[in-house]
């Protein structure tokens, strides 16, 4: 009985495609988990402030830690605070005040150098020396009045009251 004359080649020739085959495949898983391990190291280095300063221009609904709502345009930000507008409405919202963020990008920008370094007492200075009467919502109820000083850690309302920046959660213009 005659043998084929490419049996035993051609099932080398299957055995190494497989063999190939296997191999491409393990490359292939390989690097795909690389490209997910990398988005996951890539992601955890991004702030909070690099996500709010890509989100300029979006429309954003945020829930405060006191449970309350804010909901209207990102009209400006800074690593400690978030300037949004809803008509003829305004909010300053300390980051550490949210809760929870909806509309954001996904994406991430990286808010500009002046704007990594303005802290929440450079926003309530910038209102102090407008003079107007503002809403200040804390996590033990709302006080109204001008700002009179504002400190390292926190702002003056007159007459005489002292807030600390942790117990704000929202600083808006008095209706």
């Amino acid at each position: 009985m005659a043998r084929p004359r490419y049996g035993v080649s051609m099932r080398w020739s299957d055995l190494f495609d497989d063999l190939e085959a296997q191999v491409t495949r393990a490359e292939r898983d390989e690097f795909e988990e690389d490209v997910r391990e990398r988005a996951r190291t890539e992601r955890a280095d991004i702030s909070l402030g690099a996500v709010l300063a890509a989100s300029e221009g979006a429309r954003v609904r945020i829930t405060l830690t006191d449970g309350s709502t804010v909901a209207g345009e990102v009209v400006d930000c800074a690593a400690q605070w978030l300037h949004v507008g809803e008509g003829a409405r305004e909010w300053l919202v300390p980051v550490w005040a949210i809760a929870e963020l909806d509309g954001v990008a996904t994406g991430a920008g990286e808010p500009g150098f002046v704007a990594a370094r303005l802290t929440l007492g450079h926003a309530l200075r910038a209102l102090a020396e407008d003079e107007s009467e503002v809403l200040v919502h804390t996590v033990s109820g709302q006080l109204r009045g001008g700002i009179a000083a504002v400190g390292a850690n926190y702002v003056a309302i007159a007459p005489g009251r002292i807030v600390p920046f942790a117990a704000i959660l929202t600083v808006a213009p008095a209706p």
